[in-house]
């Protein structure tokens, strides 16, 4: 009896100290990395782990096999950190390829683009915003909208503190690349369906049998990144390998999911088409 209670006491004591470190390995320090960790952007260990010291100015990396995220970040700069996502693709001389990046001021997400390498004739190489782009306020939505080479374009959606929508801007230029998402990984974890009768195929491309259709905000597990890109217009991106809920697997392109902390643009352009009904706006 005496070597049972002793037995019990050790196990339930070691049982203890590995929840305690298994705990402090998934704590995330710094608000930047949480907001990054609920948008399931991919972090290593040491970037969810990392304490902002006010002399702290390095660059943390993690890499795939097709895209690198690296974030930069300067304690001496009023705390601005930046996270972006490149993949890994030579669209140019220099062999710069598409990226996603997220800018962050004092703890707060403050922008959100993806960019892309252009070259005009007399200029070298510069990362031109391109697609969506999220602008916020205290760190809170405040623009949704399209950008091609650093300019608005067909319209930005402006939202009040509450998420409302109070004015919608018409651009006099059109988005000559479309004004969708760019989508270098969908990691493991749990999403929700981003969009109306989101197709789930057999196989990791527009082309592949479909197998079923999803309604928006279904809840969908992600078991794998594909890291298989594909032009969708206008969104371009990997296809994610998930699980659905009769146990059956399938693949969903990866601008057709949201994670927990992504914008959620489709409610937003709805209640933007709301907006323009009652404002008398005219599509030309």
């Amino acid at each position: 009896m005496r070597n049972l209670i002793l037995f019990t006491l050790l196990f339930g004591c070691t049982q203890n100290v590995e929840s305690q470190l298994k705990s402090e390995e998934n704590t995330i320090y710094l608000p930047e990395m949480r907001y990054l960790a609920v948008s399931h952007v991919p972090l290593s260990r040491e970037m969810k782990q990392k304490i902002y010291p006010d002399t702290w100015n390095e660059n943390l990396y993690f890499e795939s096999s097709l895209y690198k995220v690296k974030i930069n970040t300067s304690a001496a700069e009023r705390r601005n950190l930046n996270a972006t996502i490149a993949i890994k693709e030579s669209l140019n001389i220099y062999e710069e390829g598409r990226e996603k990046v997220f800018y962050f001021k004092n703890g707060n997400i403050f922008r959100i683009v993806n960019t892309e390498p252009v070259m005009p004739p007399d200029r070298p190489s510069y990362p031109g915003d391109y697609g969506l782009r999220f602008d916020f306020k205290n760190g809170k939505i405040e623009t949704v909208g399209c950008y091609f080479r650093q300019k608005p374009c067909q319209e930005i959606i402006h939202l009040d503190s509450s998420g409302e929508v109070v004015k919608v801007v018409k651009e006099k230029a059109q988005c000559e690349k479309g004004c969708g998402h760019l989508v270098p990984y969908r990691i493991p974890g749990s999403y929700f369906v981003a969009d109306h009768k989101v197709r789930v195929r057999k196989e990791p491309s527009i082309k592949s049998e479909i197998s079923t259709e999803l309604k928006k905000d279904t809840p969908i597990e992600v078991i794998a990144d594909t890291e298989i890109y594909e032009e969708i217009f206008p969104h371009y991106g990997t296809w994610a390998k998930v699980r659905l809920d009769d146990g059956s697997v399938g693949f969903v392109y990866g601008a057709f999911l949201r994670a927990p902390g992504e914008i959620d643009v489709v409610a937003i352009r709805e209640k933007a088409n709301e907006w323009k009904k009652m404002n008398g706006w005219r599509e030309k």
